[in-house]
């Protein structure tokens, strides 16, 4: 498959058959999207990798207690969040992405920048294994508290990147309709350079 259409062609997926994914196999599409992205001196991140049916039920433990650790969601949302707890579970394998802080700003942007730089590599060589995922950042407070920073074993000097949920589907979601490079797209004039 050509590049342009391995990028127009990959999508998010939410939804997965429940077909296992070898560790090995995520293992080696990291390693290869590391390769593809090109870096001196030591890599500045890590991944933990959650792929057991264990692992898979630590890690939706993690997920939901922050929740259910108040009462009154616990007795209002209990349901809801058991169907989010068993979501977490049957998603085959799931890679946490984790970058080193750095006290100097530029190399702080540099490891996170290189390790996205990474994972989209990672998403497009998946998608070659008919391997879809979804990359969560969101804000929520199911994944951006402490708690759950302490149980994935964050340290002090690093910053939570991303959870990728990855496993085999069945049906491809159709694309969105793009917005046009040329809408978000300024040239800055020669004369406004120097003017503030």
């Amino acid at each position: 498959m050509h590049l342009e259409q391995l990028i127009r062609e990959r999508r998010t997926i939410r939804k997965f058959n429940g077909i296992p994914v070898s560790e090995n196999l995520v293992m080696q599409l990291m390693l290869k999207a590391e390769q593809l992205c090109p870096y001196e001196g030591e890599a500045r991140w890590r991944y933990v990798y959650a792929g057991t049916p264990e692992a898979r039920e630590k890690l939706a433990d993690y997920l939901s207690e922050k929740i259910m650790g108040n009462k009154m969601t616990k007795l209002a949302l209990g349901k809801l969040v058991e169907s989010f707890h068993k979501r977490f579970m049957e998603v085959p394998a799931n890679v946490i992405a984790i970058a080193k802080t750095d006290p100097v700003p530029g190399k702080n942007a540099e490891a996170y920048g290189r390790l996205c730089r990474i994972l989209q590599n990672f998403q497009l060589l998946a998608w070659e294994q008919q391997l879809g995922m979804v990359w969560k950042t969101e804000p929520a407070p199911v994944l951006q508290n402490e708690q759950f920073y302490n149980r994935i074993g964050l340290n002090e000097d690093e910053r939570f990147v991303g959870l990728l949920q990855i496993g085999y589907f069945d049906k491809a979601p159709k694309g969105r309709t793009r917005t046009p490079a040329e809408r978000r797209w300024t040239a800055m004039e020669s004369s406004s350079f120097g003017n503030v």
